[in-house]
C-alpha cells in the first residue's frame, strides 16, 4: 500500500504543474506582504499509518505549481486591478494547499464521518464552479481551532465533494484595501483528461477568492 501511495504521490510531484499565464512579468510591481505561518510554505505528510484518520492527507509545498500559488495570486490580483500597481499592498495571511487521497486508499466512511469537523470552518453553502470546484467562505476562528489537528483542514464535506473523490483543498486569506477575505476551495485531484488538476484548481480557487472583492 505504501509503495502504491508513493508512486501516486511521486507522479504528482515529479514536475510542478504549470499554469498558462501571459504577461507574468508585468505583475511583479504589485506589492505583496507574505504574512503566512512558515508551515504553510512546507510540505508535510500527516500520517503514514493506514489506521490513522490523518492517513493520505498532505500539505503541499509552496512550489507545487509553476508559478507558485503566491506568485499566481499576485498576478491575478494585478489583473483584476486593471494593471494598476498602486492599489495598495496585497496582504496574504493564509495560502495553503492540501491534498486528500483517502478516497484512493481507504474504502471507508472516514471522510464522511469527519465531515462535521469541516462544518465549523465553513460559512454558508459552497459556490459551485463549472470546473468541478466548490468555494466557501471560511470562519477564521474555526480554521485556527484546527491548528493542533491540521489534517482536518484537508477533509471535505459531502456538499463540497458529493462523489467523495480525491481532492485538493485550497485556503486563501488576503487583505486588500483594508478588506479581509477568507475562502476555501475544494477541487478534484485528477482532471477530465486524467492528469494532475492541481494547477487548474489553484488558479480557480484564486479567481473565486478575488471575485469576493468585486
Amino acid at each position: 500500500m505504501l509503495v502504491v501511495l508513493g508512486i501516486l504521490l511521486g507522479g504528482c510531484a515529479s514536475q510542478a504543474p504549470t499554469v498558462d499565464v501571459s504577461g507574468l512579468e508585468r505583475s511583479s510591481v504589485l506589492r505583496v506582504e507574505d504574512l503566512r505561518p512558515e508551515t504553510e510554505r512546507r510540505s508535510e505528510t500527516f500520517s503514514y499509518s493506514i489506521s490513522s484518520d490523518a492517513y493520505a492527507i498532505y500539505r503541499l509545498e509552496d512550489g507545487a505549481t509553476n508559478p507558485s500559488a503566491l506568485r499566481l495570486l499576485q498576478h491575478r490580483a494585478f489583473e483584476q486591478s486593471g494593471g494598476k500597481p498602486d492599489v495598495g499592498a496585497l496582504k496574504v495571511r493564509h495560502l495553503v494547499v492540501y491534498r486528500n487521497l483517502q478516497a484512493e486508499f481507504r474504502r471507508t466512511a472516514v471522510a464522511g464521518a469527519l465531515g462535521g469537523t469541516v462544518g465549523a470552518v465553513l460559512v454558508g453553502p459552497p459556490m459551485k464552479g463549472p470546473d468541478g470546484t466548490a468555494t466557501s467562505a471560511v470562519d477564521r476562528a474555526g480554521f485556527e481551532a484546527l491548528g493542533a489537528t491540521e489534517y482536518k483542514r484537508g477533509i471535505y464535506s459531502a456538499e463540497e465533494n458529493p462523489d467523495r473523490g480525491s481532492v485538493h483543498v485550497v485556503y486563501i486569506e488576503t487583505e486588500i484595501g483594508g478588506k479581509r477575505v477568507f475562502t476555501r476551495t475544494v477541487g478534484p485531484v485528477k482532471g477530465k483528461d486524467g492528469n494532475n488538476a492541481l494547477s487548474d484548481v489553484v488558479d480557480a480557487s484564486i479567481k473565486a477568492h478575488l471575485s469576493q472583492y468585486l
